[in-house]
């Protein structure tokens, strides 16, 4: 799988058991946007691929997971000791801990916490 690069097609990585990710597909597919969906429920982003994405955005990338979360806290309490490997392996292996859906339009790339937030990346 590559991320599309280009103006013309948006790429959104979400999980469909997460209602935002579903309200920002719902409101491109009204829209009549192109898109590219990538349902982390039903497919794998590579470590590298999570890495690329983080340097893409320039943020690191234990910020792409939730670490607020009441699964993440349970499961993951000494994440204070993670690596950057250790948090693309979390990733890869829980993708449910994605802080929120990413959305690419060419060079745009951003984390949206709601799906109104497509009104503004479209334009």
């Amino acid at each position: 799988m590559i991320f599309a690069n280009t103006d013309k097609e948006i790429t959104l990585i979400y999980n469909s058991e997460e209602h935002i990710g579903k309200q920002i597909l719902a409101f491109a597919k009204i829209e009549k946007l192109p898109i590219h969906d990538i349902d982390l429920a039903h497919m794998k982003v590579t470590t590298t691929q999570w890495a690329e994405l983080a340097s893409r955005m320039g943020i690191a990338v234990s910020d792409l997971v939730n670490t607020q979360g009441a699964d993440f806290s349970q499961k993951f309490a000494h994440s204070d000791a993670f690596s950057d490997d250790d948090w693309l392996t979390l990733l890869v292996h829980n993708p449910g801990v994605l802080k929120a859906p990413i959305v690419m339009k060419g060079d745009k790339i951003v984390m949206m916490t709601n799906a109104q937030d497509m009104l503004h990346f479209v334009k």
